[in-house]
């Protein structure tokens, strides 16, 4: 018997929930990081309508912006963090956005497009509250770089109890936020040790001391991660 706990939302969740269930294990849904969606300034709107380059550096600022899709064209260069938050963005707005296809990072996208040499540039950069400055600290040298905060993460560490963790079979963890799996970790490392728990992460950033209480640790390798999920599921 598999107990799959998915700590986080994500494409393709329901699809997977539902083969999971047929395959006879059990699946729970215990979303940590709750998103608030933040309305956009007129400020905002307008640094938006008149940038050159938009970077995104999460999948849900992509999604924030769909309503305001009219202030996006070709003219435009799209960037994004990773491969999830890409895939967000042409969903969301309909433009081409790249993306750097070895490590997913703000660092790995800055020296893979060589975005530090730009010059002159309107950029703008959504993220979430409290969310790393790295490629504004970069692009600000020789750009105007404005950020624009589109939601703010709420985190219920209540949400998962010891007994979501069932001993005698295996634990599959799904985290694709890091602020829900260090929450998990940090509120639930005693029980997590003592079961037999495997991890999937969507990339190597999630790695750190706190995550090698798990048995295993899965880093999925490409965008089609539902099959991925499957097969390590299917496998165990």
């Amino acid at each position: 018997m598999i107990n799959v706990i998915c700590t986080s939302n994500f494409d393709d969740l329901n699809s997977i929930r539902e083969i999971v269930l047929k395959l006879g294990h059990e699946f729970k849904h215990k979303p940590i990081v709750d998103i608030e969606l933040l309305s956009l300034s007129t400020e905002s709107l307008n640094q938006i309508g008149e940038s050159n380059i938009c970077i995104f550096q999460s999948k849900n600022a992509a999604i924030q912006v769909k309503d305001h899709h009219n202030l996006f064209n070709k003219n435009k260069d799209y960037y994004a963090v990773g491969v999830f938050t890409a895939k967000s963005v042409e969903t969301s707005i309909k433009v081409s956005c790249k993306y750097p296809k070895k490590n997913y990072s703000s660092k790995d996208l800055i020296e893979e497009y060589e975005l530090k040499n730009m010059v002159d540039k309107k950029v703008v950069i959504f993220k979430g509250e409290g969310g790393l400055s790295t490629i504004r600290n970069e692009l600000q040298k020789k750009n105007i770089v404005n950020e624009i905060i589109t939601y703010k993460r709420i985190v219920n560490k209540n949400i998962i109890k010891s007994n979501d963790f069932k001993s005698g079979c295996t634990n599959i963890v799904i985290s694709m936020s890091k602020d829900a799996l260090n929450s998990l970790c940090d509120n639930h490392f005693e029980i997590i040790k003592t079961m037999d728990s495997i991890l999937i992460v969507p990339n190597d950033r999630f790695i750190n001391e706190k995550i090698k209480v798990f048995r295993k640790i899965y880093v999925l390798k490409s965008s089609q991660y539902k099959k991925e999920i499957l097969n390590i599921i299917k496998s165990t």
